[in-house]
């Protein structure tokens, strides 16, 4: 007997499999070329992804977050680098791979979803869209990234079908995403709502209505307990309610650009023409989001019933994500949050692009045009722009800004590993200097708690920390409320000095040799250290 003939598969299939390779093989090597200069050398991490990267490297040293160091959001980011340093070694280009692996996934993800909403090329712009925009404005390895993952890979997950075996999927993802961002679990209230909104528009009936939002919630509440539980048990219910829930609610907003002041407040500098390409980002995201939600609902209140052969239920689905997302950062709406949360935004908008209308024909063309000209530029830009290398403790390192360049020069000749610095993670992270408090840095409001600051001189005198890197704006002479630094500011008057002030006004305190002063030097000058999570 003849062996049966195999049966091709579709060309139409192959052809999609291909794109589809061809667009991640793509997104990859543009965050690539943005993340490696001159293709081996990683960028400096520096930014709030620093604050996580030392803090994991505090976990391989035994410590333990919310009892040795205080930070304000559940760890899943810190253990994600801690375990990538056990396995990898504490190295330099571990957050750029972890850049590019967040900007494919996402890329991904954002395609798996557009399918079931658009047809043709278009389901790969809002990937491209999102790196070429706003990605590639923030590429900071922080925990925002983490959450959008999570919430993005539930979404792909419920998008097509809503069965409970997929809610209880994506009730995991929820959970996963509110462990790296706490205000991420907003979102699982979002796929709720949706649950709702579904089961009343399909008029079914109400007893099981109850019964898919167990599917969703039973494992989104799960996936938190059981992470969270280790820490509860370590450090103890009421320590951990304080710095995850109690903090951000009471003290995080007291820097302005922690709270709903910051929206519209910050832009990408005109000095620095390396910086023009994210103004078109900045500008895009501001008016996408939330309005891009808001149009839908008015297009559905219109049309909702007028074409029923648009797929209502799943852009419903990708919108609430969206609304609900923004909800998250709505407290403190900076640009780089915003970022974070504008993917569902794009794929909304490709929705409405796609539309059969002349106008939205001719911004869909731009909306290529911008594509192709961005995935061009911002590489060139990012390998032609100045930048300065070093060898470091973690490896070779590209640095793009000559201020931080000039710092972790000055201080790689003047430490080794190991040795405690106090005031800034990046240099604790790439030189492996230890921080010998429980807080990365400080902030001259409610932000720095009074005792937090006892604690901080008690152990730079316990250690006898050699250096401290003092930011500009630490030193008000209006004396706000909230300024708790002047007994660190006394303390360090009488046992530290300038060693070097940088163009910036930073400086680098270094105590003085022998028995303290008691004559007051000079008021210690120096960027603000502020954190944009």
């Amino acid at each position: 007997m003849s062996a049966p003939l195999a049966v091709p598969a579709p060309r139409g299939r192959d052809a999609r499999d291909w794109h589809l390779g061809l667009s991640l093989v793509a997104s990859c090597l543009f965050v690539y070329l943005l993340v490696f200069i001159r293709l081996d050398a990683p960028r400096a991490a520096s930014g709030d992804q620093a604050i996580y990267l030392h803090h994991a490297t505090r976990y391989l040293e035994g410590e333990l977050i919310y009892r040795d160091f205080a930070h304000f959001t559940p760890p899943g980011t810190d253990l994600i680098y801690a375990g990538l340093f056990k396995l990898l070694g504490v190295r330099a280009w571990i957050p750029q791979v972890a850049l590019i692996l967040i900007g494919a996934s996402l890329a991904w993800l954002s395609t798996v979803i557009s399918k079931r909403l658009v047809k043709g090329a278009a389901v790969y712009l809002p990937g491209f869209l999102f790196l070429s925009l706003p990605f590639s404005s923030f590429l900071d390895a922080t925990h925002h990234w983490y959450s959008l993952i999570a919430i993005t890979a539930a979404l792909a997950v419920v998008i097509e079908k809503r069965t409970a075996s997929r809610l209880a999927v994506a009730g995991i993802f929820c959970g996963i995403a509110a462990c790296f961002t706490q205000s991420a679990a907003l979102v699982t209230v979002g796929f709720g709502l949706f649950l709702w909104w579904e089961k009343r528009r399909e008029n079914g009936p109400w007893s099981s209505l109850l019964k898919i939002e167990a599917c969703l919630l039973t494992p989104a509440l799960a996936t938190i307990l059981s992470f969270i539980g280790y820490y509860v048990w370590k450090v103890g219910l009421r320590h951990f309610v304080y710095y995850t829930l109690i903090f951000p609610a009471k003290y995080y907003p007291a820097d302005k650009f922690n709270n709903w002041r910051v929206y519209l407040a910050e832009r990408p500098s005109f000095h620095v023409w390396a910086n023009w390409p994210d103004l078109v980002a900045w500008v895009m995201v501001h008016i996408l989001v939330p309005g891009v939600y808001l149009l839908f609902f008015v297009r559905y209140g219109r049309l909702g019933r007028l074409q029923p052969d648009k797929p209502w239920d799943r852009l419903m689905l990708v919108n609430l994500t969206g609304l609900f997302l923004f909800l998250s950062v709505a407290a403190a709406p900076s640009d780089v949050r915003l970022y974070c949360v504008s993917l569902p935004a794009l794929i909304v908008l490709v929705w409405f692009l796609s539309l059969p209308h002349r106008l939205e024909q001719a911004i869909l063309r731009t909306a290529w045009a911008m594509v192709l000209i961005l995935g061009i530029a911002k590489p060139i830009v990012a390998q032609i722009r100045w930048r300065a290398y070093l060898q470091l403790p973690t490896g070779r390192t590209a640095f793009l800004d000559p201020v931080l360049y000039d710092k972790c020069q000055w201080l790689v000749e003047r430490t080794r590993p190991s040795q405690y610095l106090f005031g800034d993670p990046f240099l604790c992270f790439a030189l492996r200097l230890r921080n010998p408090s429980r807080i990365p840095f400080v902030r001259p409001t409610d932000y720095t708690r009074p005792e937090d600051v006892q604690q901080l001189v008690q152990t730079l005198e316990e250690h006898q920390v050699e250096f401290v890197s003092w930011y500009n704006g630490l030193d008000v002479t209006d004396k706000p409320a909230g300024d708790h630094l002047a007994p660190l500011r006394s303390y360090l008057s009488s046992h530290y000095h300038v060693a070097r002030t940088f163009s910036n006004l930073d400086t680098f305190l270094e105590r003085n040799p022998g028995p303290p002063c008691i004559t007051e030097a000079p008021s210690p000058k120096g960027a603000d250290g502020k954190e944009r999570l």
